[in-house]
């Protein structure tokens, strides 16, 4: 099983209406929605993604497959932007 970790390069500001993430190395930002920003939330907790996935479902109006496709593409663009890394699970 595969789990993600925030980068040491990751730098997230919160707003009201989502958050901005900055990587300290390539100084790219990245913006997140109120989706996005609990999203990242939960990785700064260690959160694993089925966790997450099940936030979603129950504080959302979304279905399962939505709720997953959202999360992992997210994860997907993290990792993409060096914000997040895939680490495997202890």
């Amino acid at each position: 099983m595969t789990c993600f970790r925030l980068t040491s390069r990751a730098l997230a500001a919160t707003l009201s209406d989502g958050a901005v993430l900055l990587n300290l190395h390539t100084k790219r930002y990245f913006s997140l929605n109120e989706t996005g920003t609990r999203v990242w939330t939960h990785l700064q907790r260690g959160t694993r993604a089925e966790p997450i996935i099940a936030t979603l479902l129950a504080e959302y109006e979304v279905d399962e497959l939505e709720a997953r496709r959202t999360v992992l593409s997210l994860l997907d663009e993290l990792v993409g932007e060096g914000l997040v890394e895939r680490v495997e699970c202890s």
